[in-house]
């Protein structure tokens, strides 16, 4: 008799928890005092510091965060690709990566309030202009864009009827630079402030130019919990409202060559 009323007394407790651990990534970052935080390289977004330290926008919002929540970080890279598959296999908390927000991508996690707003950009051979009409221009066998892995831009590109080889998928930003700089492709399409950073670190070689006119996205960047961490997406969210555009953010976003003009313009 005592060892049924133990197994069901377990097994009430087994039930009790399971109950309480369906939102329970807040209590458990408390808990353990740490916020893993999963980032994948793409500057000025994310990027590693002189000491090999993750950096950019995305990190030092999310170091922000952590800071005003009362916990240290711990940070896991990964491609860009397998950020959202990767935290919905609980291998982080919170993604912290330049991610746009996407109506694909806010179907599979829960997006914070934006930190980040984005206009598009090309990356070109510096000698090798470019029409900056974002829908006039046509990838082709003979003229390939190389687009992110994963990305908005490669979901735009794909969207259209072009022949499958006139795009060049690439794991990272550094690969698809490293494709236009060896001519795989005539251009890369990315977010204005990658390209402008890759454009100042090449010497001359490549150019950054803005996407423009009517089919030009303007896109906004946020962090990204799982969709059941409603708690922690609550607490994230009331850490970025006394955060984003104080003189501290600020500060830091001139860091990476950004400024207000780059502030999101909506909550």
């Amino acid at each position: 008799m005592l060892g049924t009323t133990a197994l069901l007394a377990g097994g009430a407790a087994v039930a009790l928890w399971r109950h309480f651990s369906r939102d329970d990534a807040l209590a458990r970052v408390q808990a353990s005092g740490v916020l893993r935080v999963g980032y994948a390289l793409e500057a000025p977004y994310a990027m590693l510091d002189p000491l090999g330290q993750p950096s950019g926008e995305s990190p030092e919002v999310a170091r922000a965060v952590a800071e005003r929540l009362g916990l240290r970080t711990t940070w896991i890279l990964t491609s860009f690709d397998h950020l959202i598959p990767d935290l919905l296999a609980d291998r982080f908390d919170l993604i912290a990566a330049g991610m746009f927000i996407t109506p694909e991508r806010a179907r599979q996690v829960r997006f914070t309030r934006p930190t980040l707003r984005v206009r598009p950009g090309w990356l070109t051979q510096a000698s090798r202009p470019l029409t900056l009409d974002y829908s006039a221009v046509q990838p082709s066998s003979s003229f390939r864009i190389a687009v992110l892995q994963g990305s908005a831009e490669e979901a735009q590109f794909r969207g259209r009827p072009v022949p499958a080889d006139s795009l060049l998928s690439v794991a990272d930003a550094r690969s698809g630079q490293t494709a236009v700089l060896l001519g795989q492709a005539g251009a890369l399409a990315l977010s204005l402030p990658t390209v402008q950073a890759m454009a100042l670190a090449s010497e001359g070689r490549l150019a950054a130019r803005p996407a423009m006119g009517p089919g030009t996205p303007i896109q906004q960047v946020a962090l990204a919990l799982r969709e059941s961490d409603i708690r922690l997406a609550d607490a994230v969210d009331q850490a970025l409202a006394g955060y984003l555009g104080s003189p501290a953010h600020l500060a830091m976003l001139a860091r990476f060559g950004l400024g207000p003009e780059d502030l999101p313009t909506s909550p």
